[in-house]
């Protein structure tokens, strides 16, 4: 349980709610050039918070929220909420370049070697992360203005191919409608994204993803505990 715990934790980095209604008026910027100018931005974050919900169920991915902070040099540290089968608990994390440390909600502590395919550098690297989910959609187009948690920004909906998104989360193995939020402040930076699995089967319902970043190279204050 660890190990595939320690995955969806480190290859998930949600997203926060609208604060305003769309703003449509007046020309909207290109959305192809704003997602590229926002994964050129992901070049500089040496560290980012992040929120990721998952609203519905999708095989092998157990949890239901992660919240916390991870940074290019391979740490990360804050708190999931989990579900497996009919079982729900918390536990608090922390992850150095080597060790994965677990905390469940009754104070108990495990740890373990980290995977190398799960360091959180893979978040912000170009060849799996972030940067991968920004370079390689498709069919871009800038939708409307939105307010974010206080944050100007622009929504551009687009598409992205299952052996992208499946770099990034192993777990879905289908093309997924995606948008983006990109601030109107230049540097363009990324701050939610949103995915929309299809159903697996016709009596299912689609599952949504949220991702919400913000405090770009904020400090990061972990340290593995004593």
């Amino acid at each position: 349980m660890l190990r595939r715990t320690a995955g969806v934790l480190l290859l998930t980095v949600a997203l926060a709610a609208c604060d305003s209604s769309p703003d449509t008026s007046g020309p909207l910027p290109d959305g192809t050039g704003l997602v590229a100018a926002a994964r050129s931005s992901i070049d500089a974050w040496h560290s980012v918070r992040f929120d990721f919900t998952v609203s519905g169920t999708i095989p092998g991915l157990d949890v239901r929220d992660v919240k916390g902070q991870a940074s290019r040099d391979g740490r990360a540290s804050g708190q999931a909420d989990v579900q497996q089968s009919t079982n729900r608990f918390q536990l608090t994390f922390l992850m150095d370049s080597s060790t994965l440390y677990l905390t469940d909600q009754h104070g108990a502590r495990k740890q373990e070697p980290l995977p190398a395919d799960y360091n959180p550098v893979l978040l912000l690297g170009s060849a799996r992360g972030l940067p991968r989910l920004l370079g390689d959609a498709t069919g871009l187009k800038t939708e409307t203005r939105e307010d974010v948690k206080g944050v100007e920004t622009y929504r551009v909906t687009g598409e992205l191919a299952r052996d992208v998104v499946s770099t990034v989360l192993p777990q879905i193995q289908s093309d997924v409608d995606v948008k983006f939020w990109v601030t109107q402040r230049e540097p363009r930076e990324l701050v939610r994204v949103w995915m929309q699995v299809p159903p697996r089967q016709p009596n299912e319902g689609a599952v949504m993803l949220e991702l919400a970043l913000s405090d770009v190279n904020a400090p990061m204050t972990t340290a593995p505990p004593g």
